[in-house]
């Protein structure tokens, strides 16, 4: 069993901790993938996708707007009033691609700000004021809507978020405290991302900063193991394209093993690492939402520095990319998958990062370099090769004739050896 020894990356070193713009994605990604792994499919927040909101979605966010303004009124003379205003113009720099509000004025910009912001906090926090709960949703419409579609066009896509700083505002008006909202928010992400195995059931501490929920998601998601000391590189070393599972399998000699999280250690489905010839991968559960996830986060770590999901999904893309692989790595539980066969998922694998375009070479943004280059290692070794050839090779009549072969050997040598010593005597 894998004993690793978990590190933490340093928040401190990354300087986008603290800011992100909430940006359009690349046109170039659009054009490969289909623009649906970008658009919400119920729920717009902000500026990008308001001609998409519909409405059964504009007057749920009109409910929970006047919810939270009676709220805030037990707390806050006036409650929520001017509070958006006051904010519209530094929430508009935070949308930076295009002509993200159109025409709209400043005024209406500011409401409805303020209508997906409530929205958004409803959802996740659990307000109750002294005349109850808020009220539940009569539409029709609203009960055919599965929550999975309302976690995922709310938490997962890049152009559908919306700045954490006004949901504070916000929060501290209804609370009439001075209570960090993303402590509240924390909670629900990291048992969302428990849930979907992204993540270790091991309580995290929150964040010191992010800028909206999909930023939430990449902290909590960034690897706990670190490359050890002895696969310290020159930075002039050359790094490749991943080999197919199958080929690490039987040029490298490596088993693939899935990594069981521990229930008191902090890991990630990131945390990849190969240790003595075994290979420990986290178990990636493939739903209908997890190409839209991790093609998201990409998108948003175009931005960073540092890009470990982007890293991971070019490791996974090119290990994964025949149904051979897909079968292989389903079967050693490190690939889990509910779609139709292997291969429609082998082919999922292949496309995920088309038109990613990453500097693999940069240890700083590429945490899985060093490991690349120890597997690359153990291609090349003749010994390696020739161990996984013997044990992993499909060509059983070669195979059996070499243990033929090698039994007549130890028999004639066993013969020649008893016949030299016989006639000695």
């Amino acid at each position: 069993m894998l004993s690793p020894t978990p590190t933490r990356w340093d928040c401190q070193k990354e300087a986008d901790m603290g800011s992100v713009p909430i940006t359009k994605v690349r046109a170039q990604l659009r054009r490969v993938i289909d623009d649906d792994s970008y658009t919400p499919h119920c729920v717009p927040i902000g500026p990008y996708h308001q001609s998409r909101s519909s409405q059964w979605i504009d007057k749920r966010k009109q409910c929970s707007a006047g919810f939270l303004q009676s709220l805030s009124e037990e707390h806050t003379v006036g409650g929520l009033t001017g509070v958006m205003e006051k904010l519209e113009p530094l929430a508009r720099e935070c949308y930076t691609s295009g002509d993200g509000f159109g025409n709209m004025t400043p005024e209406q910009s500011a409401s409805m700000l303020l209508h997906d912001a409530c929205y958004l906090l409803l959802f996740f926090v659990g307000y109750v004021s002294g005349n109850g709960a808020p009220p539940a949703p009569a539409d029709d419409d609203e009960r055919l809507v599965n929550r999975n579609t309302l976690v995922r066009d709310t938490v997962f896509l890049l152009e559908n978020q919306i700045p954490f700083f006004l949901l504070q505002a916000i929060h501290e008006r209804v609370t009439g405290g001075t209570t960090s909202v993303l402590d509240y928010m924390a909670m629900p992400i990291q048992e969302l991302l428990q849930m979907q195995l992204f993540i270790s059931r091991k309580p995290r501490q929150t964040p010191p900063t992010c800028s909206h929920l999909l930023h939430l998601v990449q902290a909590y998601l960034r690897p706990t193991l670190l490359p050890a000391e002895s696969t310290a590189l020159s930075s002039d070393a050359v790094t490749g394209r991943w080999r197919r599972a199958v080929e690490y399998r039987r040029y490298a000699n490596v088993q693939l093993m899935r990594r069981v999280y521990q229930d008191d250690v902090e890991s990630s489905v990131l945390d990849v690492q190969l240790e003595r010839g075994r290979l420990w991968i986290p178990r990636l559960r493939i739903t209908s939402n997890t190409w839209t996830i991790l093609r998201n986060l990409m998108a948003l770590e175009e931005q960073a520095h540092r890009r470990p999901v982007t890293a991971y999904c070019l490791f996974m893309s090119q290990l994964a990319c025949t149904a051979e692989d897909v079968q292989l790595l389903r079967r050693a539980g490190i690939v889990d998958h509910f779609l139709g066969n292997d291969e429609q998922v082998s082919k999922d694998f292949a496309g995920l990062c088309n038109r990613v375009v990453m500097e693999v070479d940069d240890l700083e943004r590429n945490y899985l370099k060093p490991m690349w280059h120890q597997l690359e290692k153990r291609c090349d070794s003749r010994a390696q090769r020739f161990m996984g050839w013997f044990r992993h090779g499909h060509n059983w009549e070669i195979t059996a004739a070499f243990l033929v072969a090698l039994i007549v050997i130890a028999c004639q040598l066993t013969q020649t050896f008893y016949a030299i010593t016989g006639g000695g005597r």
